[in-house]
């Protein structure tokens, strides 16, 4: 304890003050990603189990089995919904995914466990639209009614019936969401296309066209259709500059509240628009920049691209998923990939693994594509994946380095001490409910940054260890269930009174969950700590 601090609890705890400070609402959803633009080819990685989890080899990110379909029938697959529409509610604390052959099926939004499934007729699988502030409501149309959904109790309500439509209502052939407050959906039937705002209870308007559904822009002041930007009254107000306006894409809204196309662009733009495996406009004034593409040094866009600017409490930042070569043998093939349209960063998320159009094992290689959809906060993607052109298909979540459902907090009285002041620290845990048993730490990390005392249980015993040797730290409590949603407040939970024989210098409280058994190796490998939480302070004798 009389040494020279030691600069390796710097490379342990860096990379958790990355993650905590992603966790504590920075926008930048891009921390602790890959942002190159090299090849990173990708090599084999054995299937997890459900609920299990696998450190994406190539780019250091979490991938969760949450889905175990049983192979049977000629398309065995869980998967999303669609990219352009929300498979979270509003609080992330359910989620939908569909079946093939047997529906739409209702998930726990934090551990994944399977809850029911749902009794409801959508117009098609991907037309089922969250409310984006109350978490138990979500909207459907079916023949001619827009129905509100009670995804607790099971109740149905009639929203408005469309007694023009002699034909079935649609949100389109390829629809995108609602407005971003719930009020405002695109909708056609035959050939009338028409938006209905559910606050007012009102049609603004009912036109005669061929085009698709008009789909609503998440501000409610726009919609879209067919490449042309329509005001409520479904006047066209510009045409975007898109040489085919029926590639993927997903409608999204920058920072600033301008709401914005994000698409997969082959071709140049009559005007000269960019090409790219994703071209945002600004549907304010029909200006396009290219996101990832050519011009700002990434490939000519591969095929089997999917859109996801659905994380609508980060407006600006879009998913994509890419297939290409399903080998994942150059940048962009078989990846994911998470862009902030604000300011044009990119980073890169992991290998979905998946063969999407190229698969050759099931009976419709549609349900191979993974159909990246991004979660209201950013912090998690879900995406399908038959595992290297495998004959089922599961659905799979990217756990962003943001995304910390378990959380940590420490406090002490003071942040300084002398000789003979109390110390009291307090203690909150937050679970949100995780599919997982980790080991909690409890750990004092003395001046010198490398030795710690380690309490070993909740009598607060304790041994002396480092932690440059990993494996000589000892839980203070072994498979700690967060299976279940908790918070526990502990105030004053750990006490001691300063000694003036006690070295002087900084000292840190800090608690982390681990994989279990993951410290054995001797080694903190990226994904070994699951979350963490500190208190800082010094001592003079």
């Amino acid at each position: 304890m009389k040494r020279p601090p030691r600069l390796y609890v710097l490379a342990v705890l860096c990379p958790l003050a990355a993650a905590a400070a992603s966790r504590s609402g920075a926008a930048d959803l891009c921390q602790g990603l890959v942002k190159d633009k090299v090849s990173r080819s990708m090599t084999p990685l054995a299937k997890p189990a459900l609920a299990q989890t696998v450190i994406d080899p190539q780019f250091g990110t979490t991938l969760r089995r949450i889905t175990a379909v049983a192979a049977v029938g000629a398309n065995p697959a869980i998967v999303p919904l669609y990219s352009t529409v929300s498979a979270w509610n509003a609080d992330e604390s359910r989620l939908i995914l569909y079946h093939v052959g047997i529906g739409h099926e209702l998930y726990d939004g934090h551990t994944y466990r399977f809850i029911r499934v749902l009794d409801i007729t959508p117009a098609d699988i991907e037309q089922v639209y969250w409310h984006t502030s109350d978490p138990d409501v979500l909207f459907y149309v079916t023949g001619n009614q827009l129905i509100r959904y009670h995804v607790g109790s099971g109740l149905r309500e009639t929203v408005h019936t469309f007694q023009f439509c002699s034909s079935p209502v649609t949100g389109g052939s390829d629809p995108m969401f609602t407005s971003w407050d719930s009020n405002v959906i695109g909708l056609r039937c035959g050939n009338q296309l028409f938006t209905y705002r559910m606050d007012t209870d009102t049609l603004p308007a009912v036109r005669t066209s061929t085009l698709d559904a008009p789909e609503a822009s998440p501000s409610g002041t726009m919609a879209f259709t067919g490449g042309y930007v329509l005001d409520p009254a479904l006047n066209v107000l510009r045409q975007l500059d898109l040489a085919n306006p029926y590639e993927h894409a997903s409608l999204g809204r920058l920072a600033s509240g301008h709401d914005t196309y994000n698409g997969v662009a082959f071709d140049p733009g009559p005007g000269g628009s960019g090409v790219g495996s994703l071209v945002t406009f600004d549907l304010t004034n029909g200006s396009s920049r290219v996101i990832v593409g050519p011009a700002t040094g990434y490939p000519y866009p591969p095929s089997g691209t999917h859109v996801s600017a659905m994380a609508y409490r980060q407006p600006g930042w879009v998913f994509l998923s890419i297939v290409g070569d399903p080998t994942g043998q150059r940048v962009l093939d078989s990846e994911l990939v998470l862009a902030d349209t604000n300011g044009g960063a990119v980073c890169r998320i992991g290998h979905h693994r998946s063969y999407g159009g190229s698969n050759t094992r099931l009976a419709d290689n549609y349900w191979a594509e993974p159909h990246v959809m991004a979660s209201p906060s950013g912090t998690r993607a879900l995406f399908a994946s038959d595992w290297g052109n495998g004959s089922t298909v599961d659905t799979y979540v990217a756990e962003l380095p943001g995304y910390v459902p378990f959380q940590i907090a420490l406090s002490t009285g003071r942040t300084a001490y002398r000789t003979g002041n109390g110390l009291s620290a307090s203690l909150t845990l937050t679970n949100a409910g995780v599919p997982a048993a980790p080991d909690l730490y409890l750990l004092l990390v003395l001046p010198d940054g490398d030795q710690v005392v380690d309490f070993t249980d909740w009598s607060f015993h304790q041994v002396l260890a480092r932690l440059s040797s990993p494996a000589s730290l000892r839980p203070i409590q072994a498979a700690v269930s967060l299976y279940q949603p908790f918070t526990a407040n502990a105030p004053g939970f750990l006490r001691w009174t300063w000694q003036a024989t006690q070295a002087a210098g900084t000292y840190r409280l800090l608690m982390m969950t681990v994989r279990p058994g993951a410290l054995a190796d001797g080694r903190f490998d990226p994904g070994d700590v699951l979350a963490w939480g500190g208190a800082t302070f010094t001592f003079t004798p």
